[in-house]
C-alpha cells in the first residue's frame, strides 16, 4: 500500500483526485479527512503538527533565569493530535510514503515530522519525495512517477531557524517585557528578525523628524505654437524674488536646443517572491494579504509556487501549454492569443537563478467570477507580469527643448510611446505621455503666461510593506516565506500601524532606542544575515545544526548578560515610553496632555496631568486603534496620533490648535 502525506488537507484533496482520476473516496475520522483509491491512502497535515517549546517549569516569565533559559534543551510538543492519529492510522501496513509537502526549507521540516510520527508505529517503510511547483495535473503526475529523495539537511536548516527562533525571541521578548513591568496581553515583543527590522522602520522615521523643509519655487511658462499650447519651466529658481521677476517676463521664447532620443524599454523580469509582494502592494495589498491570497491560488492549482528566489524560467517552461490554457479566458484571453500569434517566446531574464522552483506563473485557467475580488487581482496581476515578460520592448520617443525667454532658459520635456510593447499586456508600469509640438532649433512660439508657485521640500517617504521587504531581501533578514509574518507581528504588537504604510508608535521608538543603546547587535541586519548564511551552510551539508544553534546561544547570553548589568536603566527608559505623553498642556502649561479612559463612561480622551486645577481635554476617536507617534504638530508642538479604522490618518488630538485641519491622508510609502 502507497500513502502520501500533503502540507494541507486542500493540496491533499487535489492531488487525490488528479492521482485517482476523479475516483477517490473520503473518509473522515475526527474530523481530519482521508482519501483513498485502490492501495493508495492521501492525507493532509495543518503545515507543522509539532511545535517545540521550552520543558516544564520555564512557563513563568518573572521567575526564570534568563541564562538558564538559553541554555535548557527545547522539547517536541504535538500540537495537532487528531491530525497524527490519523496520519498513523493511515500508515498502518503502508509499504511506500511519499512525502508531498511544499518544496522548500519549511516544507521540508514538515515531511520529516510526518516521517518521524510515522516510523514510530511503521519504522520499515520506504521513503520517497514528489516535488512540485504547481498543483496542476501535469505537474502532479509527473512528480509521482519520478520521485525524488527527502533532503534531510534542508529540513535540519529549517529546524535550526525555528528553534533558534524560538530561543531569541523568548528570551528577549521575556527580558524586555519583565523589567518593563509590561505582562499579559500587553507585552513587549522582540526577536532575532523583527527587532533589525523594527529598526529600519524607525530609523526611517527618525530622518522623517530631522528633516528641515525648505522652500523653493516652481516658475512655470505656458507656451503655445499655433493652436498647440505646452508647459516649459526655469530649473533653478532660489528665491522668492527671483520668481517673481521671472514671472513678469514677456514675448517669444526661441528654441535654443532640440535634442531627440529613442529609447528601448525591456519587459520586467519575471515575479519571485519579492518582487511579487512590491507589486501587491502598488495595487493596495499588505505583504500577508498578498502571500495569502498567492497561497490560495497555489492551493487550487491556478498559479505556481508563490515562494521562490527565482527570475529566470527553467528550459523546460512551456510557454505555449501556459498561454493557450489562459486563452480562454474571458477577460485575459485575448492577451494570450495575441502572444501565441507572436511566438518565438525569448523571455526576460533576472539575476537570480535557482534550481527549486520556477518564477511565479499562471499554471491554469481561473475565470474571474470564480474567484474571490482579491484573488481575481492577484490572478490578473500574476497572468499580466507573465505576458510582460513574453513580449516585445516598448520603444519610447524622447525629446529635451531648451527655450530663451528674455535671456531665461527654460525646459521641456516630451515623451512619446512609439510602440507600447510590453506595456500593452502590464498596466501596472505606467508611463505618463507629455506629446510636445514639432520644433527645431531656432523656432518662435508664443508665450501665453508665465506662473510661480512656492512649494516646500518634503522629507523622505515612510517604509510600505513593498520597499520593507525589498530592504529586508536586501540586507539578509528573514526568508520569503517569514517576512510577511514578520511584518503582521509588528503591527499586532502595537509597533507599527496597519495598513500599508509602516509608521512606528513611540513604543517602536523606545524599545528600539534602548535596544541599540545596551545590546545594538539585536537591532543589525549583520548578526541576523551571518545566521542565515548559517542555515544555508546546514542545507548544503556545511555545518551542523547543533553547532549552529549552540554558536547562537553564546552569542544571546554575551547580549543578555550585557542588557542584564544595565536592567535597571532599561527599566527606566522603556517605561516613559507608556506615560502616554502628548505634549504640555496648552491651557496651563504645567501639566501634560495624556490618553486617559474614563472610569464612569469607559471612553478615551486626553485630559491634562494637572487636573483638577486644570480641566482642559479634548475628545478622541473611541472605536479605531490608536498609535502615539514621535511627530509632533508644527503648529502646537503636541504630539500627533495615528487613527486606524477601514482607513489609517494621522491627526493632531488638539481640537483647539489653529493649524489643524481635517484628517491628514497618509503619503504613498516608499516604493
Amino acid at each position: 500500500m502507497k500513502l502520501i502525506v500533503c502540507e494541507k488537507d486542500i493540496a491533499a484533496a487535489r492531488i487525490a483526485q488528479i492521482l485517482s482520476d476523479g475516483s477517490s473516496k473520503t473518509v473522515q475520522t475526527n474530523g481530519v479527512n482521508t482519501y483513498s483509491w485502490d492501495d493508495t491512502r492521501v492525507v493532509g497535515l495543518k503545515g507543522h503538527v509539532i511545535s517545540v517549546d521550552f520543558p516544564e517549569g520555564y512557563s513563568d516569565w518573572q521567575k526564570t533565569d534568563f541564562q538558564k533559559l538559553i541554555d535548557v534543551k527545547l522539547v517536541e510538543v504535538p500540537s495537532q493530535v487528531n491530525i497524527i492519529r490519523n496520519v498513523q492510522k493511515a500508515a498502518e501496513g503502508a509499504e511506500e510514503l511519499f512525502i508531498a509537502c511544499d518544496y522548500d526549507s519549511e516544507g521540508e521540516a514538515i515531511g520529516l515530522e510526518a516521517i518521524n510520527i510515522i516510523k514510530e508505529i511503521n519504522p520499515r517503510i520506504k521513503i520517497k519525495r514528489a516535488i512540485f511547483s504547481a498543483i496542476t495535473e501535469s505537474d502532479i503526475k509527473k512528480s509521482f512517477s519520478s520521485p525524488r529523495e527527502v533532503d534531510y539537511n534542508l529540513a535540519y536548516s529549517a529546524v535550526a531557524r525555528r528553534d533558534i527562533d524560538l530561543i531569541w525571541g523568548s528570551v528577549l521578548t521575556r527580558f524586555i517585557s519583565v523589567i518593563s513591568g509590561r505582562m499579559g496581553k500587553s507585552f513587549l515583543s522582540a526577536g532575532r528578525v523583527q527587532t533589525p527590522t523594527l529598526a529600519l522602520i524607525v530609523d526611517k522615521e527618525k530622518e522623517r523628524l530631522a528633516f528641515k523643509s525648505e522652500t523653493f519655487w516652481e516658475v512655470i511658462a505656458t507656451l503655445k505654437k499655433e493652436s498647440e499650447k505646452f508647459l516649459a519651466q526655469h530649473r533653478d529658481v532660489k528665491t522668492k524674488d527671483e520668481a517673481e521677476r521671472l514671472v513678469l517676463l514677456k514675448g517669444q521664447a526661441k528654441v535654443i536646443s532640440v535634442t531627440e532620443q529613442l529609447k528601448e524599454k525591456e519587459p520586467p523580469t519575471p515575479f519571485n517572491t519579492t518582487d511579487y509582494l512590491r507589486e501587491a502592494s502598488r495595487i493596495g495589498l499588505t505583504a500577508p494579504q498578498a502571500m495569502m491570497v498567492a497561497e490560495s491560488l497555489y492551493m487550487n492549482g491556478y498559479v505556481s509556487y508563490p515562494r521562490t528566489d527565482n527570475t529566470v524560467y527553467p528550459d523546460s517552461t512551456d510557454f505555449e501549454d501556459i498561454l493557450k490554457k489562459i486563452s480562454k479566458n474571458k477577460d485575459l484571453g485575448k492577451y494570450a492569443l495575441k502572444l501565441l500569434k507572436k511566438g518565438k517566446f525569448k523571455p526576460t531574464k533576472g539575476k537570480k537563478k535557482t534550481e527549486d522552483h520556477p518564477p511565479i506563473h499562471p499554471a491554469e485557467n481561473a475565470e474571474k467570477e470564480k474567484l474571490k475580488p482579491v484573488e481575481w487581482k492577484i490572478y490578473e496581476l500574476i497572468c499580466r507580469r507573465f505576458f510582460a515578460t513574453l513580449s516585445d520592448n516598448s520603444k519610447e520617443y524622447n525629446v529635451d527643448i531648451e527655450f530663451d525667454i528674455s535671456k531665461e532658459k527654460f525646459f521641456s520635456k516630451g515623451i512619446k510611446i512609439l510602440e507600447p510593447g510590453w506595456r500593452d499586456y502590464y498596466p501596472y508600469s505606467k508611463l505618463k505621455e507629455n506629446i510636445l509640438p514639432g520644433l527645431a532649433k531656432g523656432n518662435i512660439v508664443n508665450v501665453l503666461e508665465i506662473k510661480s508657485e512656492e512649494k516646500q521640500t518634503n522629507p523622505p517617504n515612510r517604509y510600505g510593506h513593498g520597499s520593507i521587504i525589498k530592504k529586508m531581501d536586501d540586507l539578509g533578514l528573514g526568508t520569503k516565506s517569514t517576512r510577511p509574518t514578520i511584518l503582521q507581528k509588528l503591527a499586532l504588537r502595537g509597533y507599527v500601524s496597519k495598513g500599508k504604510i509602516l509608521i512606528p508608535s513611540s513604543t517602536a521608538f523606545k524599545v528600539t532606542d534602548v535596544l541599540q543603546k545596551y545590546a545594538d547587535l539585536v537591532t543589525k541586519p549583520d548578526m541576523t544575515a551571518r545566521l542565515e548564511e548559517d542555515m544555508e551552510k546546514i542545507a548544503a551539508a556545511k555545518k551542523k545544526k547543533d553547532d549552529v544553534i549552540s554558536e547562537s546561544r553564546k552569542d544571546l547570553g554575551l547580549i543578555i548578560n550585557v542588557m542584564s548589568k544595565n536592567k535597571d536603566k532599561i527599566r527606566e527608559e522603556i517605561r516613559s515610553a507608556f506615560e502616554n505623553n502628548l505634549g504640555t498642556c496648552p491651557a496651563c502649561q504645567k501639566g501634560y496632555m495624556r490618553v486617559i479612559i474614563s472610569k464612569k463612561t469607559k471612553k478615551r480622551f486626553a485630559g491634562c496631568s494637572n487636573y483638577p486645577e486644570c480641566k482642559n481635554g479634548w475628545p478622541l476617536p473611541q472605536k479605531a486603534n490608536l498609535r502615539l507617534l514621535e511627530e509632533r504638530c508644527n503648529v502646537c508642538n503636541i504630539r500627533k496620533i495615528i487613527v486606524e479604522g477601514r482607513r489609517a490618518f494621522e491627526i493632531c488630538p488638539n481640537i483647539n490648535c489653529p493649524g489643524r485641519k481635517q484628517p491628514e491622508k497618509l503619503e504613498e510609502p516608499e516604493s
